[in-house]
């Protein structure tokens, strides 16, 4: 895949900058990225073997048109991917229209956003044109998903992704905070603002809220955190409003320190594309009052209203919380993979699929199982409006039980644990009594090969499926709404079976590949799938041993050997964490499928083929796996209900 990136951002140039780091790890996964920058300097910079960015600082006209004749000299894109839907975005829709490729747009501001457009005249005709090139655009990716129901409440035809703004959550974690008491000692609490000094991030009403706040907190003070075009006028507004004494003026710098210093961040933008101060702050433990702008809603901040903002930050210091981020950060290898995603997706059509008949009653949905699995996939339904039955053994979901009898289609999505006995599909035969005779079942479920079809002949008045689930934990939202394969298996050939997961094929949202196959391929399927990249885990791990004894930079290998497109970029990271949440980093392929998987793979592959050379290459495989996972201390209970308790004892020789 060949893309072309028209940026507004002149940091691709700078050594070590957020902006070329995101670019290579990019790259890394294409087979050629191009970057142009209409307003940036004249330089060429290779920021990998397969991508180069070029600058033209001619201004708006002059680097519009020298853009343009560039855009010629270099090989065709497949996809041109305009950085802003304004101006940049316009040169983009005409470039793709020149080249013959698909026109991509990125969106970082909500500009529907009222706030957005009472700013300035300017910004009003900015509405205008990014409507034009919106109507244009073959897909378009924003930031939140509150500017994703704003773009489609419009009525806008193209498919709205959503991928969040990268943020280094391991970087930040690292981050020690400054000595507030030795920074600042006249102050007891310490409120941060934290952005540019320009009208639409409006620091001027977080000194007014500051002057509210002093009445009953007298010893706080309120550092503001940037650099702009209104720094004279705030200093002058804060001897006005008598304050000056309470605010610290700070050039732009690391936030992540004054982040983790402060008790408090103070956000008044009038708007917000995203809102990285927001995210940055409650990863840092930094709690965060904020207007209702951007993503502020819905990562954890308290939402309140201008009027309410000093009484809400005054709550917050008195009670002395900590600022807790609601929503999980992909790591830099999961942002690179969504970002490719993306961009496959958008490359590819759907798969032609059967035409239901015109009269089709949309069937009745049911879920058994709300893990991580089943909710994911049961939640991006309902966003398409489909009606879902949620059937789980916890709370909300337990009284609905009787309810699933009437489902049409009820997808089964429990846990098949692999234990130190075997192979455990007993929760899935638990969650098939519930179902009505006469309905379809799909089963979500990893499960051995055959097991389908051993289902099936013992409920012969079901019509039972499996339909493997291909979502990262980290990702399962987006995954779960954005396949890159649909595939549905059935026990047996038949006019019936086939019809049955057809049905269920519509009912997933489009995937770019889509299969109707044997149970027992796609039961395949879903293993080999697991197990190939936990293979591919452990060999990174040799590879990265290798290069510490020899002297070089794993860096520089993993970006060189993610760059050939046979092998790509995923699972090149020997430390990694598992996707949940709370996981801790670590090496060797961990996590619940991971690890599961291989274990029951290997044991299916000794006692099914005779093979002596290849069951010892799978033995050695997990027990270098095991030996990597234990070292760092990763997933160590996940291995102890897998292998035993014994489970050190049998890789070190010795008790844990």
């Amino acid at each position: 895949m060949r893309i072309l990136v028209l940026s507004t951002d002149s940091n691709a140039f700078i050594e070590g900058s957020a902006v070329a780091r995101r670019f290579r790890l990019q790259a890394a996964t294409v087979e050629r990225l191009d970057i142009l920058v209409p307003h940036g300097p004249g330089a060429l910079v290779q920021l990998a073997g397969n991508s180069a960015a070029r600058g033209f600082g001619l201004g708006k006209i002059g680097g519009f048109f020298r853009t343009l004749a560039a855009s010629w000299r270099i090989t065709r894109p497949d996809v041109v991917s305009a950085q802003d839907p304004f101006l940049i975005g316009l040169l983009g829709w005409v470039i793709a229209r020149m080249r013959g490729a698909k026109f991509h747009v990125q969106v970082h501001t909500d500009v529907f956003d009222p706030g957005f457009a009472a700013h300035s005249s300017a910004n009003r005709l900015k509405v205008l044109l990014a409507r034009f090139i919106f109507g244009r655009a073959d897909s378009i990716r924003v930031v939140s998903e509150r500017t994703k129901k704003s773009i489609t409440a419009r009525g806008i035809r193209a498919e709205v992704s959503v991928l969040p703004v990268f943020i280094d959550a391991e970087a930040a974690e690292k981050v020690v905070p400054f000595n507030r008491h030795q920074r600042y000692p006249q102050f007891e609490k310490l409120l941060l603002f934290a952005g540019r000094l320009e009208p639409e991030k409006n620091a001027a009403g977080a000194l007014h809220a500051m002057a509210e706040i002093l009445k009953e907190e007298p010893r706080t003070g309120l550092i503001v955190l940037g650099g702009g075009s209104q720094r004279i006028y705030l200093e002058s507004l804060a001897r006005e409003l008598g304050i000056v004494a309470h605010v610290v003026f700070e050039p732009y710098q690391d936030p992540f320190p004054f982040y983790k210093a402060a008790d408090l961040l103070l956000v008044t933008s009038r708007y917000e594309g995203y809102g990285m101060a927001v995210v940055e702050a409650l990863l840092s433990g930094c709690p965060v009052v904020s207007l209702d702008v951007g993503i502020a809603g819905e990562v954890g901040a308290l939402i309140t209203s201008f009027e309410n903002m000093p009484a809400a930050a005054l709550q917050v210091l008195r009670s002395g919380a900590r600022g807790r981020l609601a929503v999980p950060l992909p790591s830099e290898s999961e942002y690179r993979d969504l970002w490719h995603a993306q961009m496959v997706q958008h490359l590819g059509g759907e798969a032609p699929r059967s035409t239901p008949a015109e009269e089709e009653t949309p069937p009745r949905v049911g879920f058994v199982g709300q893990g991580w699995i089943g909710k994911n996939y049961a939640d991006e339904l309902e966003r398409r409006g489909v009606s879902v039955v949620r059937y789980a053994l916890e709370e909300p979901y337990s009284a609905n039980k009787a309810l699933i009898q009437d489902c049409d289609i009820v997808f089964i999505a429990v846990p098949t644990p692999t234990t130190p006995e075997g192979f455990d599909d007993s929760y899935v035969k638990s969650a098939l009594s519930v179902v009505g005779d006469g309905k379809t079942v799909a089963i979500k479920s990893t499960i051995l090969p055959g097991t389908t079809q051993k289902l099936q002949a013992l409920n012969p008045g079901k019509f039972i499926l499996h339909s493997p689930e291909f979502l990262a934990e980290a990702t399962a939202s987006y995954d779960a709404a954005h396949p890159t394969r649909n595939i549905v298996g059935i026990p047996l050939e038949s006019p019936e079976m086939r019809l049955r997961a057809e049905q269920v094929l519509r009912l997933l949202p489009p995937a770019s590949f889509e299969l109707i196959c044997s149970s027992v391929e796609s039961e395949l399927i879903k293993y080999v799938n697991n197990v190939m990249l936990a293979m591919k885990v452990v060999q990174v791990n040799l590879v990265y041993d290798l290069a510490a004894c020899l002297g070089a930079d794993y860096a520089v290998l993993r970006d060189a050997i993610g760059a050939d497109p046979r092998i790509g970029r995923s699972h090149l990271d020997p430390v990694h964490k598992s996707g949940h949440q709370n996981a801790k980093p670590g090496r060797g392929a961990g996590g619940d499928c991971f690890i599961k998987d291989f274990e029951a793979f290997r044991r299916l592959y000794t006692k099914t083929v005779a093979d002596k050379q290849g069951s010892a290459l799978l033995d050695a495989m997990v027990e270098k796996n095991l030996h990597l996972l234990l070292s760092s201390g990763k997933d160590t209970e996940l291995l102890k209900s897998v292998y035993g308790v014994e489970v050190g004892e049998r890789v070190f020789g010795k008790k844990e």
